[in-house]
């Protein structure tokens, strides 16, 4: 039960969002870049670009001559993205508000990136076709996800403090959670991207662990999906937060174990 729209609560929290990306994003979009091994002149798409993570580096690697499409459905962090390719005067990339599930572009990719959210398309299976089906013959898919135990013991301790608030999500396992628990190791990643016809599937763990801060700890849930939790009455949120810092502790060590994906589709 959770019925916020997750575009929606990313723009709500950009901000949140764009304050973990030294620590989280940006090293981890830079992973997803170099296992696509991009080259000079190839065209990119990154699906759920975010604020930019994978999408600055793969348009430095592509270069010039190369383009990158990134594709986000949330306005305030598409809005970063733009400020961040202007501060560092990148001029192959072009961003677009849309939902790349149903969105298509007008070119043929060489490589498609995905980072960190497949698992809220609404059809995970679908998604992931659709995203394969913009490739050229024997163009590269790369996505990434969470492992199994990632993410915490943040994930858990919002979830029991949203509860309070919101009963009714006693027992329900959002949507996101179901499907990031379907590819949550290297095996069921691997069989399940094959099962989308894709080829030369490779799978790689990225060990990750974090120390947080309490304010940090905060930032992540009001600028991640966890946001779509929370209550609207701002008091109903202020007993949120507090009781998730309590729960958490001044400093506390997040698992940020991922798996990163390759994938082609037949030539």
């Amino acid at each position: 039960m959770s019925a916020r729209d997750p575009g929606l609560a990313f723009t709500d929290g950009a901000l949140q969002f764009e304050a973990w990306s030294d620590k989280l994003w940006d090293p981890m979009g830079r992973d997803v870049v170099a296992a696509a091994v991009l080259k000079p002149g190839e065209k990119v798409l990154d699906a759920c670009c975010g604020t930019g993570a994978a999408t600055i580096p793969a348009a430095l690697a592509v270069g010039p001559t190369g383009t990158v499409d990134g594709v986000d459905l949330s306005t305030g962090l598409l809005r970063m993205a733009a400020a961040n390719l202007a501060e560092r005067g990148i001029l192959n990339t072009t961003l677009t508000e849309a939902d790349v599930t149903a969105w298509r572009g007008h070119r043929t990719f060489d490589a498609v990136l995905c980072s960190y959210s497949m698992f809220f398309f609404a059809d995970m299976e679908a998604g992931i076709e659709h995203l394969a089906s913009m490739l050229r013959p024997g163009g590269r898919l790369v996505t990434s996800t969470w492992v199994e135990g990632a993410l915490e013991p943040f994930a858990g301790r919002i979830l029991e403090a949203a509860i309070k608030e919101r009963p009714r999500l006693a027992g329900v396992v959002p949507e996101a959670n179901v499907n990031m628990a379907r590819v949550a190791s290297v095996e069921s990643l691997t069989t399940w991207l094959g099962e989308r016809g894709l080829e030369d599937v490779s799978v790689t763990t990225h060990p990750l662990t974090l120390t947080v801060d309490d304010a940090m700890a905060w930032n992540l849930v009001m600028g991640s999906g966890w946001r779509t939790l929370l209550p609207r009455d701002p008091e109903a949120i202020a007993r949120v937060r507090r009781d998730f810092i309590q729960s958490v502790g001044p400093r506390i060590e997040m698992n940020s174990d991922a798996l990163i994906a390759t994938a082609s589709v037949p030539r």
